[in-house]
């Protein structure tokens, strides 16, 4: 496609060196770097209310005027507004011929099975985290926000739309590459950040609460203690 609508690329470009699954959005920061100019929309299919992913399009560029780059990005914006508008005009007869089961992307139902019988236990949580390991680039993506921002209220909303995926998908992927659901993972993630600030530090036990960003102390002690097996207070005492 990047040759039927630009023509051949340029020998050394950027863009001949990029796979399939290569997400351009990653070129973009470094566009002139690349010598590339680059333009994207989001998409979002309003029967199920989600953003799905986004629309990329980039084309090789030379040194010129900057009348010629504003140009050749004009020209981008509008290709990438017509390929988002035809993915969400096909998604829509789709949805309304099909309906919505038939193009939300699902798993077959054995793995779905499979998934569901996972353990999902917050006893078990910790240990599973140590030897967790996925190379799925959509949730490494979600996993490094999350442990980036430990200190949120993060949401499964928030997260999936990070990644550019509907929260269903994502939370089935989520479960399927690391064993665990969204929120068990979340929890774990700020309980073994909780576990070091008692041990580390000062902090009372109601910082180290707000700090991780539960909303109540007595939330934060419940959770602490189902993963763990003690209260917060009791894991600091028992250590020193």
């Amino acid at each position: 496609m990047q040759a039927g609508i630009f023509g051949e690329l340029a020998e050394g470009s950027a863009l001949t060196r990029m796979n399939k699954m290569t997400d351009l959005s990653k070129l973009s920061v470094n566009k002139f770097k690349y010598n590339i100019e680059y333009a994207d929309a989001p998409l979002r299919i309003a029967s199920i209310n989600q953003r799905v992913g986004k629309v990329c399009v980039a084309q090789d560029i030379k040194k010129g005027t900057n009348n010629e780059h504003l140009q050749i990005m004009q020209k981008l914006q509008e290709h990438v507004f017509f390929l988002r508008n035809m993915v969400e005009s096909v998604s829509k007869l789709v949805i309304k011929d099909r309906g919505i089961d038939n193009f939300v992307i699902r798993y077959a139902i054995d793995v779905n099975d499979a998934i569901d019988e996972l353990s999902d236990s917050e006893g078990h949580a910790l240990q599973q985290i140590k030897v967790m390991s996925t190379s799925n680039s959509s949730i490494i993506s979600a996993i490094e926000y999350i442990d980036s921002n430990l200190n949120k209220r993060l949401t499964l909303d928030q997260v999936s739309s990070k990644v550019y995926l509907s929260d269903y998908y994502f939370s089935k992927l989520f479960k399927r590459e690391t064993g665990l659901s969204f929120s068990v993972y979340l929890n774990a993630r700020k309980v073994q950040k909780a576990m070091i600030l008692l041990k580390e530090s000062d902090k009372s036990v109601n910082d180290i609460s707000d700090a991780l960003g539960f909303t109540r102390l007595s939330y934060f002690s419940q959770t602490f203690k189902k993963y763990t097996g003690v209260a917060p207070t009791k894991f600091r005492t028992d250590g020193r």
